[in-house]
């Protein structure tokens, strides 16, 4: 399966978040360690930080790439120090079926709205169910999908329950357009009698808040043999504090309750005693759009 981060707090190096951890996500190309799978399928970020050209949207950066073996990735995260970061590795099927291209690599963006979304599941049997979401979509959101994968339809469907997708948002008013989103989906999977396991785990932000969400449809039910990961209830973790860093010879989150927050599929070293698994069926919520960050597990009930 895909893997995915989150961060928002202090300002930090891309480097010391995607790189030089132990198990850092670019690490995770060939060495995941929870559901240990190759993820070659491309590599994307999106990075905020207040000295940008319009800092409320966010840089984005998209490669088919292999990436650990990207020398361009390697380059940006050496310069590059962000106070918000959304960042996904793409995993598919080996089967040679799966289409590999910019538009089809997360996170996913759209001009005009600061929401970035970055998925590590699928959505069983999407190609069925595809067009009956149709009608949950804003005319001027549906207009602009350009990928025909289920994250990306996932993103349009969030954006569409927000009264204005330009923002500003708050943690609350993106878990509800992720939840309305979810309920639109389950309703739409039992009308076509879908009902085989569906991770979505997603990652959505807007440079000054965070969700996490940790949910599965259907879990344990299988009317055909699951795909890939299919049969563990995927994971999320997060730690926080002042300062994500290499100290006392690891790389760690410093600091206790700080104003940081990184959110991952799976700890980026080995040693997780300062890394929380967010419960199943539960986001966490992240508000830092104050000088105090205020963090928040919610039970996911559609």
């Amino acid at each position: 399966m895909c893997r995915m981060l989150g961060y928002v707090g202090g300002p930090v190096l891309l480097d010391d978040l995607i790189v030089k951890p132990d198990n850092s996500l670019i690490h995770q190309t060939t060495s995941a360690r929870m559901l240990a799978m190759l993820n070659l399928a491309g590599f994307g970020l999106a990075a905020w930080d207040d000295g940008m050209a319009d800092p409320h949207l966010p840089l984005t950066f998209h490669s088919t790439q292999v990436a650990i073996l990207d020398g361009n990735l390697r380059g940006l995260a050496r310069k590059l120090r962000v106070r918000a970061l959304v960042a996904h590795l793409r995993g598919v099927p080996h089967d040679g079926h799966a289409v590999v291209n910019q538009q089809s690599l997360h996170p996913f963006f759209m001009a005009g709205s600061p929401l970035v979304l970055a998925h590590n599941g699928d959505l069983a049997d999407f190609s069925v169910m595809r067009f009956a979401l149709v009608e949950y979509l804003k005319p001027e959101i549906a207009r602009r999908i350009t990928a025909s994968s289920d994250s990306a339809w996932l993103h349009a469907l969030i954006l569409s329950q927000l009264d204005n997708a330009a923002g500003p948002f708050t943690s609350d008013e993106i878990f509800r357009a992720i939840k309305s989103a979810l309920s639109i989906v389950r309703r739409v999977r039992e009308n076509h009698g879908i009902n085989r396991s569906s991770s979505v785990n997603l990652i959505v932000g807007d440079g000054r808040n965070l969700v996490a969400t940790r949910f599965t449809f259907d879990f344990g039910k299988f009317e055909r043999p699951p795909f890939q990961g299919g049969i563990e209830y995927l994971s999320q973790w997060y730690t926080q504090g002042d300062h994500y860093a290499f100290a006392d010879g690891e790389w760690k989150m410093t600091g206790g309750n700080g104003i940081s927050t990184l959110v991952a599929s799976e700890p980026l070293t080995s040693d997780v005693s300062t890394w929380v698994e967010v419960p199943e069926y539960s986001a966490l919520l992240v508000d830092a759009s104050g000088e105090c960050p205020r963090r928040r597990i919610v039970p996911i009930e559609i």
